[in-house]
């Protein structure tokens, strides 16, 4: 992920963001805008910011199914939200 063109630090096509923490580790999950049809899903571990996921949909129920997927996944493998 480039820094310059990160989604989750450039707020403008921000959707929503949700934070998750396990034990000592970070972890974000957010939706952004990117482009006039289509929304990025990012995964992004603040412990490993190169791993970071960037997934795109044409649409942004698809995004916010998948990102309630990956919210599931993580709590169920005992992270909590942390904001």
């Amino acid at each position: 992920m480039e820094t310059m063109n990160n989604p989750l630090t450039s707020r403008a096509g921000e959707m929503l963001r949700w934070q998750f923490r396990m034990r000592n580790r970070l972890l974000t999950c957010g939706i952004t805008k990117s482009g006039p049809n289509g929304f990025s899903v990012i995964t992004l571990p603040h412990w490993d910011v190169k791993g970071g996921i960037v997934e795109t949909f044409h649409n942004q129920a698809s995004a916010l199914q998948r990102h309630a997927r990956i919210a599931e996944q993580l709590r169920s493998a005992g992270w909590s939200i942390a904001s």
